[in-house]
């Protein structure tokens, strides 16, 4: 794979799922992402969700689902056109190298073209994954300060980034 390649979000094509099911995690990261084989699938066949893949050049180094249904979170912003990110994980073997936050920027962008009403996305991520809370707040998230008990992982904390400013909340 070409590494200076540029990254890129896309629906998840069925030539893409076994890639996607095949993502591996760096250690202890599993109890924090879950089974991707399981996530890929679920995503794949839930009509209020998108699956969405993570390229460099062609080859899918990530994945992620958007879901448009009215979760217990979303229902905080009554009225607001909101959509949750959910089971993001890249690859170990592009990890630590600002590929998060260029994802969740392509996203942003992916999601202002394709549903330009979106007004909100939404994320849990669990306390204790440190390193995750940073990447988002790094990519423009803000912590709503509320954190959701009843994660397998422990508390998750409910973030929120503007869509539809343009720069994707900038």
């Amino acid at each position: 794979m070409d590494r200076s390649s540029e990254l890129r979000v896309t629906r998840l094509a069925p030539a893409q799922a076994d890639a996607a099911r095949r993502l591996r995690l760096a250690a202890g990261q599993q109890r924090y992402v879950g089974d991707i084989a399981l996530n890929v699938g679920r995503a794949l066949v839930e009509p209020r969700c998108d699956a969405m893949a993570i390229l460099l050049g062609d080859e899918v180094v990530g994945f992620y689902r958007l879901d448009y249904a009215l979760t217990v979170a979303a229902r905080r912003w009554p009225g607001r056109a909101v959509v949750s990110l959910r089971s993001l994980v890249l690859d170990r073997c592009v990890q630590g190298r600002g590929l998060g936050t260029r994802a969740v920027a392509a996203c942003c962008a992916d999601l202002e073209r394709r549903r330009p009403a979106r007004r909100l996305l939404l994320l849990n991520v669990h306390a204790a994954n440190r390193a995750a809370v940073r990447a988002y707040l790094g990519a423009g998230f803000t912590d709503t300060g509320e954190l959701h008990q009843g994660g397998s992982a422990g508390p998750q904390h409910l973030l929120v980034r503007r869509l539809g400013m343009g720069e994707c909340g900038a």
